[in-house]
């Protein structure tokens, strides 16, 4: 005797908790990496920023702008301290280290 009707209802709700479940716990991690990507990428645009600001600054300069991925990091030397200005989704945020 053969069942050849399709799936029973305990099958399928059972494959529709497992797909719930894998999904569940996936989406958090992937957007939680997501977001360490994009912190990672800020850092690195301040980083390259900072780099040409030195360049900069020994040709004389001692403010600038430098535009990464349409984010304008806007750069100024005052003596021993470079700070970086910059605004991601309307939230402006500096990095200021000493040379």
């Amino acid at each position: 005797m053969n069942n050849n009707q399709g799936f029973s209802f305990v099958e399928t709700i059972l494959t529709v908790s497992i797909l719930f479940l894998i999904f569940g716990t996936l989406m958090p991690f992937t957007n939680l990496m997501k977001l360490q990507l994009a912190e990672k990428r800020e850092a690195l645009h301040v980083a390259i920023t900072k780099n040409q600001a030195a360049t900069a600054i020994k040709n004389g300069d001692i403010s600038g702008v430098v535009i990464l991925d349409d984010v304008g990091y806007v750069w100024e030397w005052s003596s021993p301290i470079l700070c970086v200005n910059y605004v991601i989704f309307e939230v402006s945020y500096e990095s200021c280290d000493t040379y």
